[in-house]
């Protein structure tokens, strides 16, 4: 029998519960006001997608329990699994002390004793040594990406406490009340044969069930009524926050809306977020796995995406919504971008590293992107170098400053080789999107010529805008000037449906994420196929065959990831099978595949140098020197351009004679044409034998973006 049943306990009872419940009610009312302020998207489209995902993400806690975090994911999942399971025990608990009949060890029967007795027994246990093993990791690891205050500490105390009391008030209650099947409680059964075996008295047994009853009671309420407070508050919002994930593809941003009725750009206050970048802060758990991936803080950058999020948090708590009352002078409330900090912000490169290790589906990128177009479009604030580019797309059509080439030089190139590119007229199936890089940088423009040769000897009905191609846009949206970005799209669009385009065929992972992904923001549905993904159908389909000529069988290759190929695209076996074709030795670097470190381009910074620290793309040419390999293999042009510039500045690199190619040029090197076509000309010509003194690299990215 609960102490709860009887006077003066039931009205004890009945003033701890209710005061506990209505001290989480207000609370949660209070930060559930932010959502009533803040901008709508639809996170409830396609709901049993979003439900199935519950059962890996929530119940399998997958995205927690990673190979890399094995010892976090353990502990967590122990805890996690344990704390719902036993929360069936806890229900039992609160009915129990309204009335014994209404609870479930009551009416459960058999269930209860031979199912769940043994099972949330168990958990207790998992429960207790998940506790001990984060006490452990916070007291003597010390992992520097996890925030290590009194926050998790007294979580901790809390749910380790729960076990505990758990345990105890019903090893009193068997000593007490003698249940059947009392055995199959056999953590709370052992502690009572310990009463049992000291001979306590009935008295001191029922005053020490009150008091543990008590402090179970009172530990389960006052840690619900914490838990708004505290950076466990995922334990509340986890459910909602899985159930509106993201779902389409991480590197998509979406548009602002009609800009003829926009009150604002981007967002510069906390309310122009929309509802779900907030509930992203109160759901943060401040892991740091975020910021432990980061490429910027890795090499010594401001930007801490675990930080960005929660200052979010922390502005939305000093701010105080309606229904408290405020105590502060609008003067006297820190501006949202003074918060979270204007270099961090310019520091992102997109890569979505930050997004892809996050337990609990935090959206940073859109969230940095929303506060650099309010930069951007309403402050002008931005670095030199991103407002110079600006200008450049403004008045020339795409980013490259200082180039003298035109979009129509690399085709008059090929002609004089014999070589005719088609021109697009709406006759031919594809339409091959060349790219600004791709045509207007002297070392891309030996990619689209070697895939070109590829095309034409596959026998693919394709086709160029030439002249008339101008930037995708992504290289304006990733810097914030979202209007300007509109304009290019909206022009494209209008171009290539004048056409009749139906398939586009891109080599840039970034105009393909734009066209494939962004455009149909516009109305602008295209085919879109990757030229890594469509070279390995021509394989499959037997229109290319490789002989593996030119020494390539001799090499080792590395293949660096492009981020908005495999993160944000999956786009990650294709380009392999590829390498594996041409009869190349692959090697894989440490971080690879969906887990790729940036080559440091992304999120407009080809055309930016970085801020501070080691250069993004001289990091990642340590790790592919490290693997020893030959070749560096890519497939993207502003990754061609990162490492080309990276070959230089990295002494072993340049020692050794390091190569990048592009994945379509060793391709085309492999392939003897059955039609005459001009000899491959890529960059330092085919990957050349150890004896043979490697010719020097043209200027890279970090001339590129000085220009």
């Amino acid at each position: 029998m609960a102490p709860s049943t009887e006077f003066p306990g039931n009205v004890f009872f009945y003033l701890v519960l209710i005061g506990f419940l209505g001290f989480f009610a207000w609370s949660v009312a209070v930060r559930a006001k932010w959502f009533t302020q803040t901008q709508w998207v639809n996170r409830f489209t396609d709901p049993i997608q979003r439900i199935v995902g519950l059962i890996p993400f929530l119940l399998g806690n997958s995205r927690v329990a990673r190979k890399r975090y094995w010892y976090s994911g353990s502990l967590h999942t122990m805890i996690w699994l344990g704390f719902l399971a036993l929360q069936i025990r806890t229900l039992n608990f609160l009915l129990n002390g309204v009335h014994e009949d209404i609870s479930f060890e009551h009416n459960f029967g058999v269930v209860w004793d031979y199912g769940l007795r043994p099972t949330l027994d168990v958990f207790n246990i998992l429960v207790i040594v998940g506790v001990g093993m984060a006490a452990f990791q916070r007291f003597f690891w010390k992992p520097k990406r996890m925030t290590l205050n009194w926050d998790g500490w007294l979580t901790l105390f809390f749910i380790g406490w729960l076990m505990v009391t758990d345990v105890f008030t019903n090893s009193f209650e068997i000593y007490l009340f003698n249940p059947e099947n009392k055995e199959w409680s056999f953590l709370a059964y052992g502690l009572s044969e310990v009463w049992r075996e000291m001979g306590m008295s009935v008295g001191t047994a029922e005053a020490l069930h009150v008091v543990w009853w008590y402090q179970h009671l009172v530990d389960f309420l006052a840690f619900l009524c914490f838990l708004p407070y505290s950076k466990h508050s995922h334990v509340l919002t986890i459910v909602p926050q899985i159930f509106t994930r993201r779902l389409e593809p991480t590197g998509v941003l979406q548009p602002l809306g009609d800009f003829e009725k926009l009150e604002h750009f981007g967002v510069g206050k906390l309310e122009q977020f929309n509802w779900k970048q907030l509930l992203d802060s109160y759901s943060c758990t401040e892991c740091g796995r975020c910021t432990d991936v980061c490429p910027a803080n890795i090499t010594g950058k401001t930007l801490s995406p675990k930080a960005i999020i929660v200052n979010m948090r922390h502005l939305m708590e000093e701010q105080e919504p309606a229904l408290l009352p405020s105590t502060k002078k609008p003067e006297e409330i820190t501006p949202l971008i003074d918060g979270v900090g204007y270099e961090p912000l310019w520091d992102c490169v997109t890569c979505g590293a930050c997004m892809e290790e996050c337990p609990v589906f935090i959206e940073h990128v859109p969230t940095i992107m929303d506060m650099r177009r309010n930069l951007v479009m309403e402050e002008s604030k931005m670095p030199e170098q991103a407002q110079q580019t600006l200008q450049q797309i403004e008045q020339r059509g795409h980013p490259w400053r200082g180039s003298q080439l035109t979009r129509t030089s690399w085709i008059e190139e090929m002609a004089t080789e014999g070589v005719e590119v088609p021109v697009f007229d709406g006759s031919q199936e594809y339409l091959y999107w060349v790219g600004c890089t791709g045509a207007l940088q002297e070392r891309n423009v030996k990619v689209t010529q070697s895939l070109v040769r590829l095309l034409i000897e596959a026998g693919v009905s394709f086709g160029v805008l030439a002249a008339e191609e101008g930037c995708s846009g992504d290289p304006a949206r990733r810097f914030g000037n979202e209007y300007l970005y509109q304009t290019q799209a909206e022009q494209n669009i209008e171009i290539m449906k004048s056409k009749n385009v139906q398939k586009v065929l891109a080599n840039c992972p970034h105009c393909y994420n734009t066209i494939a992904n962004e455009y149909p923001q516009f109305d602008g549905e295209f085919e879109v196929i990757h030229h890594t993904v469509f070279l390995d159908q021509l394989l499959a389909d037997g229109k290319l065959r490789p002989e593996q000529v030119n020494g390539l069988a001799q090499k080792t290759v590395t293949y660096h990831d492009p981020c908005y190929a495999s993160r944000h695209n999956s786009i990650i076996d294709e380009p392999r099978r590829v390498l594996t074709a041409t009869g190349v030795k692959t090697v894989e670097m440490q971080r690879c595949k969906r887990s790729t470190f940036c080559c440091g381009a992304g999120g407009s910074h080809m055309w930016m140098e970085e801020s501070q620290g080691q250069r993004i793309n001289d990091h990642r040419m340590e790790e592919a020197v490290g693997t020893g390999a030959d070749v560096i293999a890519v497939a993207c042009p502003f990754c061609m351009q990162m490492f080309e510039s990276s070959v230089g500045a990295v002494p072993e690199a340049e020692e050794r004679g390091l190569q990048v190619f592009d994945i379509a040029e060793l391709l085309d090197q492999s392939i003897t044409y059955s039609k005459p076509l001009p000899p491959s000309g890529n960059g330092g010509g085919a990957p050349q034998d150890d004896e043979t003194e490697p010719e020097a690299t043209e200027a890279g990215a970090g001339d590129a973006k000085t220009e």
